[in-house]
């Protein structure tokens, strides 16, 4: 199987991960990296509701199957993501 490359805003991520890792002081590098940690599943929340306004968008012009191959993803997983439907488990 092939890899895909990284998308531009993985690429960005990661390259944040990659400064913060670089902190010279490991007291400093620990509590930065546990404050990019403790503030995934906020991040997670704000870029969930930022697809979910993107698929709203682009199926305003586009059908169901359009917008699921455009993605590449299912029908199924379109109406969910429009719907604010996460596919996680939440604790």
């Amino acid at each position: 199987m092939t890899e895909q490359p990284a998308s531009p805003a993985v690429t960005a991520i990661r390259e944040i991960i990659a400064q913060l890792a670089a902190t010279p002081d490991p007291v400093d590098r620990a509590k930065a990296l546990g404050a990019a940690l403790d503030a995934i599943p906020e991040l997670q929340s704000e870029l969930r509701a930022e697809r979910q306004k993107a698929v709203v968008e682009i199926r305003e012009t586009r059908t169901i199957a359009e917008t699921a191959d455009l993605l590449d993803v299912s029908q199924g997983r379109i109406s969910q993501i429009a719907k604010g439907i996460s596919r996680t488990k939440k604790h």
